[in-house]
């Protein structure tokens, strides 16, 4: 199978893999149980804290964790915890439904435009203050990265307010500055980076106040009671380490393999051919699109005919049929839109992906 679909779900590296047995030998207790064995636990969760804020760059008493389920749950925790009816939410357009559907819900949202490059158009007016502006660092869908520094400058100026920053697709893999751009509150995913699938994490600058979503045990600090995934959570830190470690010497590697893609590409404008991903975006995500063409018919016969794995876009809209509000949000008009496929690379990429990919797409285009 040629995997090219990471920014849905990475694969779980061999190295994290081959340690889960070891892990559940010897950390499978309740961690908030109060024995000494249990505190074992607890300690190994307090440590994959510090692991996790020094990968970020976060120093001692600057940030909290919570552990989450995903980067849903981190999301609906940060906006849904943090409302204010006084304030207001501002949310990116383009971003992840995980990010829109908890602000739409709250009410008093206001949602930002993007322009055809994937950058969002914050409001030209005071209406930010006191409220959570929230944006997509690298967007899933078109890779389109935002610059935080400057949404940072601008709210300051508007009167200030909560950063929220969604770093699924950008956490081991781009820089995200955590403290020049102010960011308040931040959510990331382990499934991503090449961790268990079904842990995150909320990163909290200390003296933010969030109300839960989650009751029962009072576990986290209140925050998110259930009892914590020791092990979970000890493989998230590691996959952690090893993205981050290893970050600048994988983007010159994704970048060779973004740039192989797209000249790849080139012959095909015979077939409708539309670039989407914005040339400054993200070399992690190609997404493109044939006009005239069904992304998700070419994507079922990529996987079944061709054992290639593809996106049509975000994996968690994919089921619903409906056409990427991304895409249609930079400008592209619905024919574009259904056609839209997405190539997404990760740590286990290889030149001979992006081979397989070009010849087994001509093959499918010639016969679709």
């Amino acid at each position: 199978m040629i995997y090219l679909d990471y920014a849905a779900s990475g694969l779980v590296r061999d190295e994290i893999a081959g340690c889960y047995a070891e892990y559940c030998r010897d950390y499978s207790l309740n961690p908030h149980g109060g024995t000494m064995q249990s505190e074992a636990c607890h300690r190994k969760i307090q440590e994959a804290e510090r692991r996790l804020l020094q990968c970020l760059g976060i120093r001692d008493g600057e940030a909290h964790v919570v552990w989450t389920s995903g980067g849903t749950e981190a999301l609906n925790l940060a906006i849904r915890g943090s409302f204010d009816e006084q304030g207001g939410i501002f949310v990116d357009g383009a971003a992840h439904p995980a990010m829109l559907r908890p602000a739409e819900a709250c009410g008093h949202c206001h949602v930002m435009a993007v322009d055809g490059e994937g950058r969002i158009q914050l409001p030209d007016n005071g209406l930010m203050k006191s409220s959570l502006v929230c944006v997509c660092h690298a967007n899933n869908e078109s890779g389109a990265v935002q610059d935080l520094l400057s949404i940072r400058r601008q709210m300051d100026a508007a009167g200030g307010g909560h950063l929220l920053v969604d770093a699924a697709q950008s956490f081991g893999k781009l820089s995200i500055p955590w403290r020049s751009a102010g960011i308040d509150l931040l959510a990331v995913s382990s499934r991503k980076i090449g961790g268990p699938s079904s842990v995150g994490a909320l990163v909290i600058r200390n003296g933010i106040s969030l109300k839960p979503l989650i009751l029962g045990g009072g576990q986290q600090g209140g925050l998110r009671s259930g009892t914590v995934d020791t092990v979970g959570v000890m493989m998230f830190a590691d996959a952690a380490e090893m993205a981050c470690a290893e970050q600048d010497v994988m983007m010159d590697k994704i970048r060779h393999l973004n740039q192989m893609l797209w000249d790849g590409l080139k012959p095909f404008e015979k077939y409708g051919f539309v670039r989407l991903s914005p040339n400054d975006g993200s070399p992690y995500i190609a997404s493109f699109a044939f006009r005239g063409y069904e992304g998700a018919v070419l994507k079922r016969i990529l996987a079944q005919d061709e054992e290639i794995v593809i996106g049509t876009g975000s994996a968690c809209s994919a089921e619903s049929g409906e056409l990427s509000h991304v895409f249609r949000g930079m400008g592209f008009d619905d024919a574009t839109v259904r056609g839209a496929l997405r190539v997404s690379f990760g740590h286990g990429s290889q030149e001979g992906d992006v081979v397989a990919f070009l010849a087994g797409l001509k093959r499918t285009l010639e016969n679709y």
